[in-house]
């Protein structure tokens, strides 16, 4: 595998989205589209405590991003959410997408006790159990999680 850098994004830059816009409408997935419109609308910059986005970046090109947020559906306030996780299809198969999950869980476990996500497509789901993500017991708006500390 080619060297790659994962980074917190301090600015988010639309030109480094590119060619990941695209390619994710192709395959269907509107998230990317979502994360664009709430950071750019100032709804959502992962600029909380306890939040974060990343890039992954190769030869300075974005192959990857994802973010940490607080959970929005949960009120306790010691769960994160796994948020807007693209890998270029290109990429993929590589571990760029575990390497990038794996620092969000660090990030997470420095903030809260849970961490959660939701995805609807079978491949993500195995992927995410393959780390050690979980799909019960069922927790409310999340399709997986993580417990990062027992209480």
């Amino acid at each position: 595998m080619q060297h790659i850098d994962i980074v917190q994004i301090e600015q988010l830059s639309l030109a480094d989205l590119q060619p990941l816009l695209p390619e994710a409408r192709q395959q269907g997935f509107e998230f990317l589209d979502r994360l664009v419109e709430e950071y750019f609308g100032g709804i959502n910059q992962f600029t909380q405590p306890g939040e974060a986005l990343f890039g992954v970046y190769s030869d300075q090109h974005m192959i990857a991003i994802g973010g940490l947020n607080r959970d929005p559906y949960l009120q306790e306030g010691d769960t994160g959410r796994v948020r807007h996780v693209y890998v270029l299809s290109s990429w993929r198969g590589q571990g760029v997408g575990k390497q990038l999950v794996q620092r969000i869980i660090d990030e997470a476990r420095r903030h809260y006790r849970l961490l959660t996500l939701r995805t609807l497509t079978e491949p993500a789901s195995k992927f995410y159990c393959a780390i050690g993500f979980q799909m019960k017991p069922e927790i409310f708006a999340a399709t997986h999680h993580l417990v990062l500390k027992e209480e």
